[in-house]
């Protein structure tokens, strides 16, 4: 698997991750602040540390093989500037949604989905431009021998 390849796996992990994390705060059954609907809190908070792991191994083979391409050229590195923008906004958003989930009883979680709703929009966003920027950006720098050898250093982590 060639480190794109990799990388595409990791972005299916983090989508899944924020899916199922919405599925544990299930549909609204009232509105807004009258949203009583219970939840597990340590299913929540174990989903939520699940996905700050993929997030975070998602930053270091960013860092470690992607990072090191595009700092070679000066708007490269405006877009690796870009790429770690997106990461600390991913970042401060997730704590966000930890700080709220852990701050209740398991009810009233409407706002643990309007946070929920804004980090997914944010992965989403800074996954898309990764996907149609960055890597297209990649194959062309790289040979696929290049991109075969990033991708077996970075899967053995």
């Amino acid at each position: 698997m060639d480190l794109i390849d990799g990388m595409m796996a990791n972005h299916g992990t983090l989508r899944g991750s924020l899916i199922f994390l919405g599925a544990l705060l299930d549909r609204p059954c009232g509105c807004g602040w009258d949203d009583l609907r219970v939840i597990d809190q340590d299913s929540l908070a174990r989903e939520l540390n699940g996905f700050m792991d993929a997030f975070k191994r998602h930053e270091a083979l960013e860092a470690e093989y992607v990072e090191s391409v595009l700092k070679t050229r000066q708007a490269d590195r405006e877009l690796t500037e870009t790429v770690s923008t997106g990461h600390r906004a991913v970042e401060d958003l997730a704590r966000i949604f930890g700080a709220v989930a852990s701050s209740g009883d398991g009810e009233h979680v409407h706002r643990l989905r309007t946070v929920l709703e804004r980090l997914t929009d944010e992965v989403e966003t800074h996954l898309a431009f990764e996907e149609r920027v960055v890597f297209p950006l990649l194959r062309a720098r790289l040979s696929h021998a290049e991109l075969l050898e990033l991708g077996r250093r970075a899967l053995s982590h």
